[in-house]
């Protein structure tokens, strides 16, 4: 192909209040790549990298590379020293991924080469292993039927075969179907590498071909995909070449990529930007279907670039027959095919294509099986559903309505960042933790099939964060508590104001809440502490002051302060105001010398956590 240097275009969704059916998107990356966590980096003292972090902001940053998958080797001979490293590349994986941008994976290649085989293994949160000290979940070496079954024990978790050879996986391509092998393998590599390139001009090619494996797979009668893999050993990752795993997608989002993954809608691509849409009534390729009629084939081909497409070829089989898929039909010079191929009814086959581009770029897709069944006269589902229009909300619970068409019978809802990140109820309620951009996709089915996934992005608001002032006062005082962070405000007490005036004969609590612009809103708690001062008392806060004689005085005073409790502050004033005494005391009795003090009139002031009394004093001295 011939190399540009560009990235795509960012894909901008539309806000839409009630969705039809979309088409997918193309989604450009690798999935099959090495860090020194294992046997990769291999170039390190010059790249300067070790770590999946910085693999992952260098794939990033390569060209036609939507997502980046570093798959370490799981036992000590190929690097792998301790279950403590898969774990810190689990942690690098999410501090990489970017929904949106960029979708980092990190998984593990179990197994060995000689008398073996490699598997790639994705969405698995620890490490099977058998080296001691070197694994979190043991499976012996070459047990394949049991990392089959730990697989699949992982919801969400997939295994894909590398570079598989005729007798790998304990002879799986040469003898009878095992379903609990078929439930946990979800593709293969079409070309794999090269693994050792040090290339960083996307100009080193992958020659090799494991097509024969994928023949016989799909003759055994699995269900499988096929991508491509770089198997990346040096620091060029992703530049090595322009071949890529190409996945079909509703959005850029790791749960989208991984879903897809499981659902075999990806394919092994030469060139970096090709766009393949091979559907059956809709049913896109990884797509198991039944339906009334022969199938009619549909394909379209576009390419960024407007590179010819030189040959189109459909190859069909029947699954499990023990015979090689071959081909259907050839269009030569052509972007585009219907094809109707004329089976009996409850005759089941399976379509793939080999697309040759006019500079010799190849691709081949994941197949769709088909089953013809008369009987069946129902449509798949067209998705489509609802949510709120406006006012979304963090912490806020949002109710998702289903209104796809064709009466669906399964929903699968796949929402990242929310709570739950997804569903299968018809009408899930959700929440965000995070305000921004999220997306949300229903893929609705029924007995015909899966309906092609509906999307839509959600703005989330982060609600306001509303405050409110707290204070003590004496039993009869009043107080004034304020409120902020909003533009509206709702008391208890029904005032609409920031600021409320309260005169509570006891502690009360008061509630305000606070809107912003975005019709959001957030609670908040003011206290008002009233407490029961003891005396006689004078002054605009004070109701009963504390007990002081004699009165008049003459050299020592008294000052009795009840039940007041916790330490108190006494202080002597002037009728003018000037402060000539202060004493701190924890005692209900304290004894104050004023024999320094000239005759007069005075204030004795008491305060106690902020209540504050005041008794007017007499010194006379004879």
């Amino acid at each position: 192909m011939n190399i540009k240097f560009f990235l795509l275009p960012v894909l901008v969704f539309c806000w839409f209040y009630e969705l039809s059916s979309q088409t997918f998107n193309y989604y450009y990356g690798n999935i099959h790549g090495h860090t020194s966590y294992s046997d990769g980096n291999k170039d390190s003292q010059t790249s300067l990298m070790t770590t999946p972090l910085q693999a992952y902001t260098y794939a990033k940053a390569s060209q036609q590379v939507d997502f980046y998958g570093i798959s370490e080797h799981n036992h000590k001979s190929a690097g792998m020293n301790s279950p403590l490293d898969f774990h810190q590349g689990i942690a690098d994986a999410n501090a990489a991924n970017q929904d949106g941008s960029f979708v980092a994976l990190y998984g593990f290649e179990w197994g060995v080469i000689s008398g073996g085989g490699h598997v790639l293994v994705y969405g698995y949160d620890s490490l099977p292993g058998w080296d001691a000290g070197d694994y979190d979940v043991y499976v012996a070496q070459n047990d394949y039927a049991s990392l089959w079954k730990k697989i699949n024990a992982k919801p969400g978790a997939f295994a894909y075969l590398a570079h598989p050879q005729t007798t790998d996986y304990t002879n799986l391509f040469t003898t009878i179907r095992s379903a609990i092998a078929d439930s946990a393998i979800i593709g293969m590599a079409a070309r794999s590498g090269p693994a050792f390139s040090t290339n960083t001009t996307y100009s080193d090619p992958s020659s090799s071909s494991f097509l024969a494996r994928y023949k016989d797979a799909l003759k055994q009668g699995y269900h499988v995909g096929i991508g491509l893999d770089h198997d990346t050993h040096y620091s060029v990752f992703g530049r090595q070449t322009s071949g890529r795993l190409v996945v079909l997608a509703p959005s850029l989002t790791r749960a989208n990529i991984m879903h897809a993954f499981r659902k075999m809608r990806f394919y092994s691509s030469d060139d970096w930007n090709i766009k393949v849409d091979f559907n059956i009534a809709s049913q896109p390729m990884g797509s198991i279907y039944t339906h009334a009629g022969s199938p009619t084939i549909n394909v379209d081909i576009s390419d960024p670039d407007a590179e010819a497409v030189s040959s189109i070829k459909i190859y069909y089989g029947v699954p499990g027959s023990g015979t090689a898929p071959t081909v259907l039909n050839t269009t030569s010079n052509s972007a585009t095919v219907t094809y109707t191929h004329s089976i009996a009814n409850n005759s089941t086959y399976y379509y793939y294509l080999e697309i040759t581009q006019a500079d010799g770029d190849v691709v081949w897709t994941s197949p769709i099986w088909y089953t013809r069944n008369d009987l069946v006269t129902s449509n798949t589902p067209e998705g489509s559903f609802s949510v709120p229009g406006s006012g979304i909300c963090t912490g806020q619970s949002i109710n998702l309505i289903d209104n796809s068409s064709n009466t669906p019978t399964t929903w699968a809802w796949a929402m990242p960042g929310a709570s739950p990140a997804s569903s299968v109820l018809q009408n899930p309620s959700i929440t965000y933790t995070n305000a921004g951009t999220h997306t949300i996709t229903l893929v609705a089915g029924n007995s015909s099939g899966n309906g092609l996934p509906v999307s839509t992005t959600v703005t989330v608001n982060q609600v306001p964060d509303v405050v409110s002032t707290s204070t003590t006062i004496c039993m009869g005082a009043s107080a004034t508590i304020t409120s902020s962070g909003a533009i509206s405000y709702l008391w208890n007490t029904g005032s609409t104001n920031d600021s409320i005036t309260v005169s509570p004969v006891a502690t009360t609590t008061y509630t305000v809440t606070g809107t912003d612009f975005n019709n959001c809103s957030d609670t908040a708690v003011s206290l008002v502490n009233v407490q029961a001062c003891t005396g006689i008392g004078f002054g605009e806060q004070a109701v009963h002051a504390a007990a002081v004689y004699p009165n008049p005085a003459n050299e020592e005073l008294n000052v009795q302060l009840g039940i007041l409790p916790g330490q108190k502050t006494i202080e002597m004033f002037t009728l003018s105001g000037q402060l000539i005494l202060s004493k701190t005391s924890n005692s209900n009795m304290t004894l104050l010398d004023i024999k320094q003090v000239p005759n007069g009139s005075y204030f004795i002031k008491v305060i106690n956590n902020e209540c504050v009394n005041v008794t007017k004093l007499l010194v006379s001295k004879k």
